[in-house]
């Protein structure tokens, strides 16, 4: 009998049409002896084709089991796809065994992932929708109907109604981290929701983090002026102010509101007009990673790793607690993972193997 890490493989190469005949076959025979399978398999596969704001509840569950099962099935995968930095740098060579399907499983996950946060909004966006991700080890900048502008980081997606506007506001779906410039349109104002949290902005350029699984969603202002409104809360807000910071856990704990760079708020209020978008400072550590460059300052070993998985797209293992607390501040541009861990080496004497871009640490 399949394992149900190859049963969900199987799934996941069916659903993005990546599949061979003998495959099919397997999964064939696999549906008739758990006919259970193949009413998730439909399921997943509808809203794979058809993606919408509303689902029903079968397929809720589905989504839900499916996006469990294709973790495992990665995890089960013993290959990853190694892929360049903003285009520009590759990776020194790993293991690329069987890096396609890990292509084909991560863009189903982000997919999913992006259904199921959309259940608890289905009434701020259209039907008619589109969806921008980036992949681990991507970052992507795109164009939005209105001419604002935004960067993804990795493992990130944005959902947003076909020309952006929903009831007279522009209304966009964050998972993950995006970097925000905003063309002034003081008739529809731009509501980033991410997870509890809606941003609400008229021309503006800020910075966005809310992966999930993260403690913190964050706000970063680079320009201009927003209000954050909490699910939460809805009679409380917070206002922020050019080169501000807000971190909020998850539960509702207001962790910080601090400046993030040595910029005046006089030289920030240009965003009310229609300038050109324009990368943020790269020294800012909050918004560095649209400048391709991974920064960090005293960040503890584990969080540390979160972002190295995500930027190299890999897979960081500590094999024991000796340093997962550990502090780390470094930035680095256009360096491979190699690279990175020899760097960090040189100030915790760790000790770490990779084996098919799987990172050991002890």
């Amino acid at each position: 009998m399949a394992s149900e890490g190859r049963i969900w493989v199987l799934i996941s190469r069916s659903i993005s049409g990546d599949i061979t005949n003998p495959e099919i076959e397997e999964l064939e025979n696999i549906f008739q002896e758990q006919p259970e399978l193949r009413a998730d398999y439909e399921n997943l596969k509808k809203i794979r084709l058809e993606p919408r704001g509303i689902i029903s509840l079968e397929e809720r569950r589905a989504l839900e089991r499916g996006i469990e099962k294709f973790k495992l099935s990665i995890n089960e995968e013993d290959g990853f796809n190694n892929v360049p930095l903003f285009g520009s740098h590759q990776l020194k060579p790993l293991s690329q065994k069987r890096d396609k399907i890990w292509t084909v499983a991560a863009s189903i996950i982000m997919l999913l992932s992006v259904g199921i946060y959309t259940l608890s909004h289905h009434n701020k966006i259209s039907s008619n929708q589109q969806i921008l991700a980036a992949q681990y080890g991507k970052r992507i900048h795109a164009v939005l109907p209105d001419g604002s502008s935004v960067w993804l980081n990795s493992g990130s997606s944005i959902k947003y109604a076909n020309n952006l506007i929903v009831n007279g506001k522009r209304d966009v779906l964050l998972t993950g981290e995006g970097y925000f410039d905003i063309k002034h349109d003081a008739k529809h104002p731009f509501i980033v929701h991410a997870g509890k949290l809606n941003i609400v902005v008229l021309g503006t350029a800020f910075d966005v983090k809310a992966y999930t699984g993260d403690k913190y969603i964050e706000t970063t202002l680079i320009r201009g002026k927003v209000e954050i409104l909490n699910d939460s809360k809805p009679d409380s807000k917070i206002v922020l102010y050019p080169n501000e910071k807000v971190s909020i856990t998850n539960q509702n704990e207001v962790k910080e509101v601090k400046i993030v760079n040595t910029a005046t708020v006089a030289d920030s209020v240009s965003a009310e007009k229609n300038t050109p978008p324009t990368l943020p400072d790269e020294n800012i550590i909050e918004t560095s990673w649209v400048n391709n460059s991974l920064s960090f300052r005293k960040q503890g070993f584990t969080g540390l790793a979160k972002q190295l998985e995500r930027w190299y797209n890999v897979e960081i293992v500590f094999d024991n607690d000796t340093y997962s607390s550990k502090q780390f501040t470094g930035t680095f541009k256009n360096q491979d993972i190699n690279e990175v861990m020899r760097a960090l080496q040189f100030t915790q004497p760790f000790h770490y193997v990779i084996t098919n871009n799987q990172i050991h640490i002890w």
